[in-house]
């Protein structure tokens, strides 16, 4: 299995996700659920559990999410979910542009959907992660 990157577009986010256990996804997330970005990382974080990682780090680092797009990123954290009952270090990074109050509030409906907490960073618009 090797590391999966998927280029930003105008209307889906960049993948980044590293055998390491550094897994990014960012940017401008509206793209339809079913689209192939969606279903390429699904599939790859699904092969990624089975690898039994113990140090898994995902950040979450998004301009803007359409409803459509938010179904397949929740699904994407319910996948994740067992990685937070085997990992030794597991972790969610929510970050989120400085003042953008709509997107705070979507990483923290997200957290409450699922079985383990995200550690919410605001950020101003120059300070992007990179991996």
């Amino acid at each position: 299995m090797s590391d999966l990157l998927i280029v930003e577009t105008d209307s889906s986010p960049e993948i980044n996700f590293k055998m390491n256990g550094k897994l990014l996804i960012k940017g401008r997330a509206v793209s339809d659920p079913d689209s192939l970005l969606w279903i390429t990382a699904h599939e790859w974080l699904s092969n990624y559990s089975k690898t039994n990682p113990t140090n898994t780090s995902l950040i979450l680092q998004f301009d803007c999410i359409n409803t459509t797009s938010s179904v397949a990123i929740l699904k994407l954290l319910y996948l994740i979910n067992d990685l937070n009952k085997r990992a030794n270090h597991f972790e969610v990074i929510w970050t989120y542009p400085e003042n953008d109050f709509q997107l705070e509030e979507m990483g923290k409906d997200f957290e409450d959907l699922l079985s383990y907490r995200f550690t919410f960073e605001p950020i101003k618009s120059k300070e992007l992660v990179t991996y």
